[in-house]
């Protein structure tokens, strides 16, 4: 049964443009030029689409009324903007709206940021929780790999984050590996100083096939996280060779219900093995030029060898407030949808590297906890990420002659 959508816009012609959009992507849509009667209608639908541009106040200020009224608290709110800069999202973000859409754009734009709702339909419907529909689904041995081609985008916290809310998922079934084998943080960011790392696990080949073996070489932390920390020395990565790996994938896939992989950003041997492994691949990328031609050119290599699986997410990390990239002209140049964005929070994000304890832990109220959270659901296979044809203007990736023969 489709969705069933309650679209709000006081303007004539932006409501018939957006409901038929909604229309012809198959949704049941309700629309009203009445903030009043949106109000009430809103618990009814699954969807709410607030178009107020035209109002003093605008989408936000709609927003916030509906998330100060308990009963719609929960409802999957999509935003209309009318312009695409990073502040005016955040602001978005920050007044309740769940996603979001800035004109002018395309309806399969619209439709994708409507599949991306599916799951707090679901959610505010009673389909199931969270937690329930986590455990319900049949996701045993789901490796997720979190790879940055550009230092800076974040990949480290991320993953933690992402590994930190599927362990509250699911206490005792979730490990992180940090494959960043030369200098990666993940025991920094978790407050790990264990004796034990993946060099430690490597010289001991049986350990390598062995569940339980492979277990006792985790550091374990609340609620239930196997941290499977870099070696400890630089001189030590070569250990992590690409067979290791894949033995421990291997072994992990079925210990564990969910095998989170911070890949870090050098793509070699190793690397490559831990992304064709995966069942979901999160690219990360700042909204910055440098950052996104990285990940088109990865993605070119990747969808060449036939390693860029329909599981790949790309997350937006907003590290600064101000970002000179807008969403579209993100998309544009990476060929596909962000499925995810990240607003900066900078003050929580360094208290919680200082301390060693994530964000999602720490300020788990804060919106980019929130973000983080729907994307931990998000990969469990809740939701995913649309990839969009790639653009007409041929890119070249520039990493073509690293697996030549392959």
């Amino acid at each position: 049964m489709p969705a069933t959508v309650l679209l709000f816009s006081p303007d004539p012609t932006a409501r018939e443009e957006v409901r038929t959009a909604l229309a012809a992507a198959g949704y049941s849509v309700t629309a009203t030029a009445d903030g009043a009667e949106a109000r009430a209608r809103a618990v009814e639908h699954d969807i709410l689409v607030a178009d107020v541009t035209t109002m003093e106040g605008g989408t936000a200020d709609f927003c916030r009324v509906i998330r100060a009224d308990p009963a719609l608290a929960s409802l999957p709110v999509l935003a209309v903007a009318d312009t695409d800069d990073v502040e005016t999202r955040v602001g978005l973000i920050e007044a309740g709206a769940d996603e979001i859409i800035a004109r002018p754009f395309e309806a399969r734009e619209l439709e994708g940021r409507m599949l991306a709702l599916e799951l707090r339909a679901n959610r505010a419907s009673g389909v199931a929780t969270p937690t329930a529909t986590a455990a319900s689904r049949p996701t045993l041995g789901r490796v997720i790999a979190v790879f940055g081609p550009k230092g800076g985008t974040g990949t480290t916290t991320i993953a933690v984050n992402l590994a930190m809310s599927l362990a509250q998922r699911r206490p005792d079934g979730v490990a992180i590996v940090d494959l960043d084998t030369q200098f990666g943080q993940v025991a920094t960011h978790l407050n790990v100083s264990g004796k034990r790392s993946l060099s430690d696990l490597a010289a001991d080949e049986p350990a390598l096939d062995e569940a339980e073996s492979l277990r006792a070489y985790a550091t374990v932390v609340e609620p239930g996280l196997h941290v499977y920390p870099a070696p400890q020395s630089p001189a030590l990565a070569e250990l992590i060779t690409p067979e290791v790996v894949e033995r421990l994938l291997r072994t992990a896939r079925g210990t564990f219900d969910a095998v989170v992989i911070d890949a870090g950003s050098h793509l070699d041997e190793t690397t490559l093995g831990a992304l064709e492994a995966a069942d979901v691949t999160i690219i990360t990328v700042r909204p910055e030029m440098a950052a996104l031609r990285a990940a088109a050119a990865l993605s070119d290599y990747l969808r060449e060898i036939g390693a860029l699986g329909p599981g790949t997410i790309y997350v937006a990390n907003h590290v600064a407030t101000r970002e000179m990239v807008k969403l579209r002209q993100m998309e544009t140049v990476l060929g596909a949808r962000v499925a995810a964005e990240i607003p900066p929070d900078p003050a929580n994000f360094l208290q919680a590297v200082n301390v060693g304890v994530p964000v999602a832990v720490a300020a788990p109220r804060s919106v980019a906890a929130q973000r983080l959270d729907r994307l931990a659901a998000m990969v469990l296979g809740d939701a995913g990420s649309v990839e969009r044809p790639q653009p007409p203007a041929q890119r070249r990736g520039l990493l073509a002659g690293l697996r030549r023969g392959r």
